[in-house]
Formats: C-alpha cells, sequence, structure tokens
C-alpha cells in the first residue's frame, strides 16, 4: 500500500471534521439573523387581510462566508478523497487535474468524466456511481453551491421555507398547528404575504444562487453534507488495506 493513499484519507477526514466547524457556527449566526427582532409582518394598509413583510436587520454578509467556509472543505474533502484513491494504484499520477467526478445528475460518468480517475479500481468507480446515484441531489447542490462561492457571493435572504395551518381535529376537539407543504420561496422588504388560506409564515434565511429565484434553506445544507458523509464513509474504507477502517460521523 501505497502511504500517501492513507495520508490523503486520513486528510479528507480532518477536511470534513472542519467542514463541521463552520456548520456549527453558521447555526449560530442562522438563529441570530432569524430571531424575530430583525423583522416584522404588518397588515396591509389596503384592508385586504394580506401582510406585508418588513425586514429591519437584512441578513449579515457573514452568513454567506462561514457557509462557502463549509462548502470549501466539503468539497475538497472529497477531491482528497478521490486523490487518495489515484495514487493507490498510481503513486506517480499526475493529480493536478483530479478531483471528484461529479458528473451529470442522474447518469452514469462518461469515460470524459473518468479521465483523469482511470487508474482507480473497477471496485472504486463501482463505489463511486453508487455514491452519486444515491446522494445525486446533494452532491449536484455543493457542486453548485462551491462554483459560485468561489466566482461571486452565495446572499443570504429571507424566506418563508415553513408555512403553517392550523388544523382541527374533530375527533380530539382541538386544533394542531401543522406544516404545509410548498417551494421555498424567497421575500424581501416590502413583500406582500397571502394568508387568506388561514396559514401563518415563519421567515427563515435561505441562500440564492445565480442561475434562479430559487431559496435553499439549512435543509439543502444539511443534505450537503449528509451526502459527503456518506460518501467518504463509502470510499475512506478503499484507500487503505483490507482492514477494519472507521469512516466520518456527525
Amino acid at each position: 500500500m501505497d502511504s500517501s493513499s492513507a495520508l490523503r484519507g486520513d486528510a479528507a477526514k480532518r477536511r470534513y471534521s472542519h467542514a463541521q466547524d463552520h456548520f456549527k457556527l453558521l447555526q449560530q449566526q442562522l438563529l441570530e439573523a432569524e430571531d424575530i427582532e430583525n423583522f416584522e409582518i404588518q397588515p396591509a394598509s389596503d384592508g385586504s387581510g394580506a401582510k406585508i413583510f418588513r425586514v429591519k436587520n437584512p441578513p449579515p454578509v457573514l452568513l454567506s462566508l462561514t457557509l462557502g467556509d463549509a462548502i470549501h472543505s466539503l468539497r475538497s474533502a472529497l477531491d482528497y478523497v478521490t486523490c487518495a484513491l489515484v495514487t493507490l494504484n498510481n503513486p506517480n499520477a499526475d493529480l493536478s487535474h483530479v478531483y471528484f467526478p461529479f458528473g451529470s445528475k442522474g447518469k452514469r460518468l462518461d469515460s470524459g468524466q473518468k479521465k483523469y480517475i482511470e487508474s482507480i479500481s473497477d471496485e472504486v468507480t463501482e463505489a463511486i456511481e453508487r455514491m452519486r446515484a444515491q446522494y445525486g441531489e446533494g452532491l449536484s447542490l455543493l457542486r453548485e453551491f462551491s462554483n459560485q462561492d468561489k466566482h461571486r457571493l452565495l446572499i443570504p435572504a429571507y424566506s418563508y421555507s415553513k408555512r403553517f395551518k392550523f388544523v382541527v381535529d374533530q375527533n380530539e376537539g382541538k386544533a394542531d398547528l401543522r406544516p404545509v407543504d410548498e417551494g421555498i420561496v424567497p421575500i424581501q422588504d416590502g413583500s406582500r404575504i397571502d394568508v387568506s388560506n388561514g396559514s401563518i409564515m415563519q421567515p427563515r434565511i435561505g441562500f440564492l444562487l445565480e442561475r434562479g429565484d430559487v431559496s435553499y434553506g439549512s435543509e439543502h445544507i444539511n443534505n450537503m453534507n449528509d451526502a459527503v458523509r456518506h460518501t467518504l464513509n463509502a470510499l475512506l474504507p478503499l484507500t487503505k488495506s483490507p482492514e477494519p477502517t472507521q469512516g466520518v460521523h456527525p
């Protein structure tokens, strides 16, 4: 076994752990940014019953910087383990163009996408394909976040990812507040909020990518983190000799 492969694998685990430190910091910052003191919801002046969202303190740019640090470490962890897998079979491989093969979501890697990892074994290739198939949503979003963060800021914005409605249980004789399943919609100061269906909204912080007007919240960030964790747990044992190997854990 080439010792550099084991060292690169260990570096991948350390990089993932470093990302978790940034995620913990991000959670604290999100709690502060989502505090009710930072915004208010006022009734519309036209008497329609609609609400107007007013921002007193906009989401700080620091959120973007912290998320960017976490995203960078997640992607680096995948690149580190990929380099480890390449050098396992080819210690003298040129690693200048080696990176984790994200490929196209829902499709197996083609020859061009596998060009710089062609020295890895069929077992490793299939392990990568399994992770891509099972966690493609999180991995693809990680690539999009990473690509933007390298060149342009990830924009933090308010969104109402959580909308609730009172549902009356006739048998129990009580009303429960239940979440309504809908997309994450960005809102800004002065946005009009329709509550005519009896629902209430709970503003949250999301992040905008430049490719569209969709806001990605904490659940998407968690999906990216989980996708990397599972992928590392599948690939790290393959960077070493067939001995009991521990992966990474939250």
